[in-house]
């Protein structure tokens, strides 16, 4: 793999790559990420929807949502990546801009046509740049990028329609596992539930997922207790407030899926888990 640019910042955590490897990542993070495929062979999933991008699209994808990309043959793959927090952008713009991330429409191809590519490079020319003014250029920048898709994407040049998950229970599934992450979760109790074997479940959520409920689970709950820690708590109240009923059992997470203790997460720490060859 080919790393071209990579620039990390206190509100930024950038990069553009090139590869001719094949490999499959899941992951999730407590940043939002603008996404955009330059080229490759490549499926994407976000919470269990399968997109097949063409070359030159975005994607845009809000904090702690479950994605990753599968790179099916050897031809190039190139794309750039921009991990933000919500703190980078200003009132109204953050209601205004990050309401794209939680739209139904999260994909959008074929942006040859605009200003994307040169914009996505000037963000990322930013490394060259010495501090105060690195910080300053990269939340201007960010922000003039998502005001040009915003700009785009509310006029004449739709997006992509929503994509179908290939079995209709994700869905509902994934609804129900967000909405109490916080609380106890048994697999016996999904597969009463949503009336199937449990054993099924878990093969059809690896299948459409490419990950076990279990680690889904404990992945969304962890990004849930970094972003209660970067609201001021505790690590012991973040890990309990999460769902995690053992701080042993979150510390063991945290270190198996970022590979660092909760305390270097909490101060900034950007680092990826098992499922993380950045996608």
């Amino acid at each position: 793999m080919i790393q071209d640019d990579i620039l990390q910042s206190d509100m930024l955590f950038a990069w553009s790559s090139e590869s001719t490897e094949l490999y499959r990542t899941m992951h999730c993070h407590p940043e939002y990420e603008i996404y955009y495929l330059k080229t490759g062979d490549v499926e994407y999933r976000i919470e269990g929807r399968l997109y097949t991008p063409v070359p030159e699209s975005l994607f845009l994808i809000a904090a702690n949502s479950f994605h990753g990309v599968s790179v099916n043959s050897g031809r190039l793959y190139k794309r750039v990546s921009m991990h933000f927090p919500a703190e980078l952008l200003d009132e109204p713009e953050r209601a205004m801009f990050l309401a794209m991330f939680h739209s139904a429409k999260p994909y959008y191809p074929g942006v040859s046509a605009t200003r994307v590519d040169v914009m996505v490079q000037l963000i990322l020319d930013c490394k060259n740049m010495g501090e105060p003014l690195k910080t300053a250029a990269i939340k201007h920048r960010v922000a003039a990028l998502l005001t040009h898709i915003y700009e785009i994407y509310s006029g004449n040049m739709p997006c992509s329609p929503v994509s179908t998950p290939r079995n209709e229970r994700i869905p509902a599934i994934l609804e129900y596992l967000n909405n109490n992450l916080r609380g106890h979760i048994s697999l016996d109790e999904l597969a009463g539930r949503f009336y199937i074997n449990k054993n099924y479940l878990n093969d059809l959520f690896q299948r459409e997922m490419g990950t076990t409920i279990s680690q889904y689970i404990r992945m969304k709950r962890v990004v849930l207790a970094w972003q209660e820690m970067r609201k001021g708590h505790t690590a012991e109240e973040a890990a309990y407030t999460s769902g995690f009923n053992d701080y042993s059992n979150f510390f063991r997470a945290y270190k198996t899926f970022f590979g660092s203790t909760p305390s270097a997460r909490a101060h900034g720490d950007r680092v990826y888990g098992p499922f993380s060859k950045p996608g």
